[in-house]
């Protein structure tokens, strides 16, 4: 549900598999390490110039996008290809459309594994640790965009548009939610979106690259090895195949350096890049890691999870008000009794004494008073005088 829409058609799959072996077998093996392929599986691995132009190998061994959910709205995947089993979510709320190929080859190039547990065969992605949220639609791309967002996706790669679908309210919302939005260059102006060109393994710009003012950063876009059909591996040049290896580098980072916001994840990767065709920034995991390095020293790390556990515990709800404002009215009253009970009783005797004294006070008076009577009489009797 998106926008208090209720969507009867949606259909979300999961797709997983051994993901720990995989990862694991991705650590060691790198690119420059490459077993023989079993039962006769290619591997393509040590082909992908790609990876090996970015140094994706060098930033390896820190992280290759561990807990990292990278976003991929308007497109559709080969769900079960072998390069993307493990760690590949589908959800189509929002439709069934895109060309499965030009999908699963981006979707690969940002986090394939290679095939099997094994990681025997295939091809790699830039974040091959990384998860993939992919979001078939045609029509409502920018729901896709902000749902891709509010599910937690740090980083959203969009299709190739022909600009005529306007995202920037979306991909700003995006942004403000702690995406960062990667595109193709030449899809319109959106101040929000890393624009992004390909260039070929020569380093030039790939042919059709837009105008290099619409550019903001370039990554390998040709010749690159990446997912197919039939299971296969296939071939791609585009711009698009070079925003999703420019993606695959944003999860990099953003595992690496959690506390980072999106424009300085991005400014990282623009501000660390070496120089390309025409002056442009040419991608580099490296030096682009040195560069977020740099930004986060100052920044403490913050643990989301015992930040959004501190939010929830500080919401106390209208029922405990009103229990504790009565708790504390029915104790002033009693306290107030006890006070009263106290002022007007006797604690210590003292009543009780003087009660006692007086009465004994009492007692010796009412003792006196005859003998004092009896004296006067006599003192006031007269005697007869004899002889008279």
């Amino acid at each position: 549900m998106l926008g208090g829409n209720s969507r009867d058609r949606t259909h979300t799959r999961h797709v997983r598999g051994a993901t720990a072996a995989a990862c694991a077998a991705v650590t060691v093996l790198g690119l420059t390490a490459v077993p023989a392929a079993a039962d006769g599986q290619p591997d393509f691995r040590p082909e992908q110039w790609g990876l090996q132009s970015i140094g994706a190998q060098e930033v390896w061994p820190d992280t290759q996008g561990q807990g990292i959910t990278v976003g991929l709205p308007g497109i559709s995947v080969y769900e079960d290809h072998p390069d993307l089993v493990d760690n590949l979510t589908v959800d189509t709320q929002f439709g069934e459309g895109g060309d499965p190929e030009t999908g699963s080859g981006a979707a690969a190039l940002v986090g394939g594994h290679g095939h099997g547990m094994d990681a025997d065969g295939g091809v790699l992605g830039v974040a091959p640790a990384s998860t993939l949220l992919v979001l078939p639609t045609q029509d409502e791309l920018d729901d896709a965009v902000r749902f891709a967002a509010n599910e937690g996706a740090q980083v959203i790669l969009l299709p190739e548009t022909d600009g005529s679908v306007d995202l920037t309210d979306a991909t700003r919302e995006a942004v403000q939610n702690g995406a960062l939005v990667v595109g193709p260059a030449g899809g319109g102006e959106d101040a929000s979106v890393l624009t992004v060109a390909g260039t070929t393994e020569g380093g030039d710009l790939i042919p059709g690259s837009p105008a290099a003012e619409g550019v903001e950063l370039t990554a390998p876009g040709a010749d690159l090895e990446t997912a197919g059909p039939d299971m296969g591996q296939v071939q791609v040049t585009g711009t698009p195949y070079a925003a999703a290896v420019a993606a695959g580098a944003a999860a990099l980072l953003r595992a690496d350096y959690p506390q980072l916001r999106p424009e300085q994840v991005r400014e990282a990767l623009v501000q660390g890049a070496q120089q390309g065709p025409g002056g442009l920034p040419a991608l580099h995991l490296p030096t682009a890691q040195a560069q977020a390095a740099d930004t986060a020293q100052d920044i403490p790390l913050i643990d989301e999870d015992l930040v959004n556990e501190g939010e929830q515990s500080q919401g106390v709800p209208v029922w405990a008000w009103f229990l504790t404002v009565g708790a504390v009215l029915v104790l002033g009253v009693l306290l107030l009794v006890v006070w009263l009970r106290r002022s007007t009783a006797d604690p210590y005797g003292v009543k009780a004494e003087r009660r006692e004294e007086d009465a004994q006070i009492a007692a010796e008076r009412a003792a006196e008073a005859p003998s004092n009577g009896r004296r006067k009489q006599r003192g006031g009797r007269r005697r007869k005088t004899r002889g008279n």
